[in-house]
């Protein structure tokens, strides 16, 4: 069951979407019948977990948009855990403020848009590696301040760089096993079961020598049947990035095989200069390349908001004796975003692939999302994103209640 500061937003779900329908247009996903496959695993969600994945750039880093969304789709078909989660605060950049991690050890990050990289990400598109011996981590979830984060089972994902490091965590079971991927000798996942639930757990790792230690993220489940809702994202990504770094999308789909997968990118794509052809060939290879390795998956991909350049102009203003300089900033459109949604559109209509036009529905609904822009007018402040995560969330009920009427036993 998700925290009570969730179930409101469902409600304003429904009636943000009402507004969307009565006032603006409809507030669907395209091609819906594609998620068919998705759709029938979300009737059989009582007695089984549905892996859902939301692959994105800052927009899903930040953790209100996929947070939203999950609590929606929890809601209604059950909650079978946190998801995918990474110690973004230990690789000095943001994420959900609704966990930190905490170590005994310093630890550098490398990530999916880095150009050289020590070290390849790995399943979240970022990896953190220390040189230092017998590493700790933990996990503190805080009550109430997001999704459901009790915990019966944590899968850890690391590369201590040398076999047989013996792995402790009070109060659970712990079983090492290779992770379910293709990758180094010595890349593993630890299992810690834990007999009653916990919001707050560590891990501790023996000695490794002098080999670094490479910790990848983690999945946690709560123990109940229902969606498992995983969010990754990289501040800057695009979809290049998880093609360059392919090992990031084969490591995704065989370790989360996901029955939905959710792809929010394109923001950085428009501020990027690439043509519309360059696009659209990077979004195939992204599709292509995740579709191989897990071929039940469904997909669902997202337009990006309806981002604004910004100009600043400089003037003078006497202040007592002297003059100062000042500067007033103002938003233009960027045509770009046209373009990369019209791609996006364009190449799941090709594909018979879903599509959520957010783009339309942003612009649609200006008015609602006027106090929901960053200063930047690119990034949605918590307001905004909470808003754009609900309205997803329902469109995907929605299309599910269609394919549910039709499909009645």
């Amino acid at each position: 069951m998700v925290f009570q500061r969730w179930l409101p937003l469902c409600m304003a779900a429904m009636l943000a979407t009402a507004s969307v329908q009565a006032q603006h247009g409809p507030n669907t996903i395209q091609q819906d019948t594609a998620l068919n496959r998705f759709f029938a695993a979300l009737q059989q969600a009582d007695s089984n977990v549905v892996s859902v994945l939301h692959l994105g750039d800052s927009h899903i880093q930040a953790g209100y948009f996929p947070e939203a969304t999950c609590a929606g789709l929890q809601q209604q078909f059950g909650n079978a855990g946190r998801g995918w989660v990474f110690p973004f605060n230990l690789a000095g950049t943001n994420g959900p403020d609704d966990y930190r991690w905490n170590s005994n050890v310093r630890w550098q990050p490398d990530k999916v848009i880095d150009r050289h990289k020590d070290y390849e990400p790995g399943p979240g598109g970022i990896v953190i590696t220390t040189q230092s011996a017998a590493p700790a981590l933990s996990f503190n979830g805080q009550s109430g301040q997001g999704p459901d984060d009790e915990v019966h089972v944590a899968e850890l994902f690391y590369d201590a760089g040398t076999a047989g490091v013996h792995v402790t965590a009070p109060d659970a079971e712990v079983a090492v096993t290779p992770v379910p991927y293709a990758g180094t000798e010595t890349l593993s996942m630890a299992t810690l079961t834990f007999q009653e639930t916990v919001q707050s757990f560590q891990a501790r790792w023996d000695s490794n020598g002098s080999a670094p230690f490479h910790f990848y993220g983690a999945v946690l489940r709560n123990g109940h049947n229902g969606v498992l809702y995983h969010a990754i994202g990289i501040n800057g990504a695009m979809y290049q990035h998880y093609v360059e770094s392919s090992s990031t999308l084969v490591s995704q789909m065989q370790a989360l095989q996901p029955q939905l997968v959710i792809i929010s990118l394109g923001t950085n794509e428009a501020y990027s200069g690439l043509s519309a052809s360059a696009i659209t060939e990077q979004i195939d290879n992204t599709v292509r390349l995740m579709r191989e390795q897990f071929p039940e998956a469904c997909f669902v991909l997202t337009t990006p908001p309806e981002c604004m350049r910004t100009a600043r102009r400089a003037f003078r203003k006497k202040v007592g004796k002297k003059y100062r300089t000042y500067y007033r900033i103002s938003y233009y459109p960027n045509a770009a975003i046209t373009m990369v949604t019209q791609q996006i559109v364009s190449y799941c209509r090709n594909n018979g692939l879903a599509c959520w036009n957010f783009n339309a529905v942003n612009r649609s609904m200006k008015q609602e999302f006027a106090g929901g822009w960053a200063q930047d007018h690119i990034h949605f402040n918590a307001r905004g994103y909470q808003l754009q995560g609900r309205l997803l969330s329902q469109a995907l009920q929605d299309a599910y209640k269609t394919y549910a009427e039709k499909n009645q036993q």
